[in-house]
C-alpha cells in the first residue's frame, strides 16, 4: 500500500495546477494523475468528481516505483473543515504545501472560472461580495490556523503566488529542498497552467453548456470523454478584462483584517496585497 507523503492543499486559483506540473517533472517525484479531493469528500455533491473510497485513493499511487516524494494536489483541502483531522489521521507524516494569492485576485480568478463553466451569470461587482463563495474562499487566516494547530510548522510550506510568477524556478527549487529531494534537478517552469478565461458572451456560454448537458444525457458513457466539447468551448472564450480598480479596492478593504491575520500567521510581509 502506497500513500502520498506530501499534499498541495490550496489555495485554489493560486498556482496549484502549475505546481503540480512543475513538481511531477522531477525524477524523484510521483504525482497522482488527477485531483482526488479525497480528504474533502465529506459533504461533496454526489456528481462531483471526488475519490470517495480508500481503495480508489490508494489506486492513484499504484504507479509509484522508486520515487521518494509522492504527492497529490487538491486545493479544496485548505478550506474544508474536516480535512486537517482526516489528513493527520491517515497521513501523519505528510508534508503540506500551501500557495496563497492576493485575495482580491484569487476571488476574481475563481469568479471567472465559474463564469466560463456556466455556473455564474452575475457581473463581478455583484458576485464578489462578502458571503459569496468566491469571497469566502479568499479568507485564509481561519483555515491556515486549523492546519497550524494540527501539524508541526516545519511540515507546512507556505509560498506566495507573487513569488511563483516572479521566479518560478527559485520557488520550485525551494520546494524540492522542502521535500528533501535533489534541488538541482532541471524542470520546465515556462508554461503556466490553469490561466483564467472569460466567455465572449455570457448568454451564449450558458446556452452552450445546457446543450452539452442535454447531449450527455442521451449519449452512452462509452462515447463520452472525447474532449470535443472542451475544444469547441475554446472558440467561445476570450482573455478576461482586468478586475476594475473600484471593485478591487472594495475587496481589499473587506479583506484587510484577514490579510493582517494571515501576515502574522505565516510571518511574511503582505504589504503588496494592500
Amino acid at each position: 500500500m502506497t500513500l502520498p507523503n506530501f499534499l498541495i492543499i490550496g489555495a485554489a486559483k493560486a498556482g496549484t495546477t502549475s505546481l503540480h506540473h512543475y513538481l511531477r517533472q522531477h525524477p524523484d517525484v510521483f504525482m497522482a494523475p488527477r485531483e482526488p479531493r479525497y480528504f474533502a469528500r465529506a459533504g461533496a455533491d454526489a456528481d462531483h468528481p471526488v475519490v470517495r473510497t480508500r481503495e480508489a485513493y490508494e489506486q492513484l499511487f499504484a504507479g509509484v516505483t522508486t520515487e521518494h516524494a509522492i504527492g497529490e494536489a487538491s486545493p479544496q483541502y485548505l478550506h474544508h473543515l474536516a480535512a486537517p483531522d482526516e489528513i493527520a489521521a491517515d497521513l501523519p507524516d505528510a508534508k503540506l504545501i500551501v500557495s496563497l494569492r492576493n485575495p482580491a485576485d484569487r476571488a476574481y480568478s475563481s469568479y471567472l472560472g465559474r463564469l466560463i463553466a456556466g455556473g455564474e451569470r452575475r457581473p463581478a461587482g455583484e458576485a464578489l461580495r462578502p458571503g459569496t463563495l468566491d469571497f469566502e474562499r479568499s479568507l485564509y487566516a481561519a483555515s491556515l490556523s486549523r492546519y497550524f494547530e494540527r501539524f508541526d510548522r516545519e511540515r507546512i510550506k507556505v509560498i506566495l503566488f507573487d513569488d511563483l510568477i516572479r521566479d518560478a524556478r527559485a520557488v520550485v527549487r525551494d520546494l524540492f529542498e522542502f521535500l528533501e529531494i535533489d534541488s538541482s534537478a532541471e524542470v520546465d517552469v515556462n508554461m503556466k497552467h490553469g490561466a483564467a478565461a472569460a466567455p465572449r458572451s455570457v448568454p451564449v456560454n450558458v446556452a452552450f453548456w445546457k446543450a452539452v448537458e442535454a447531449v450527455r444525457a442521451i449519449v452512452p458513457r462509452s462515447m463520452r470523454g472525447t474532449g470535443l466539447a472542451g475544444r469547441a468551448h475554446t472558440l467561445l472564450q476570450r482573455r478576461p478584462e482586468p478586475l476594475s480598480s473600484d471593485i478591487r479596492q472594495r475587496l481589499l478593504a473587506a479583506f484587510r483584517d484577514d490579510i493582517a491575520r494571515t501576515e502574522s500567521l505565516i510571518e511574511r510581509d503582505l504589504s503588496d496585497w494592500q
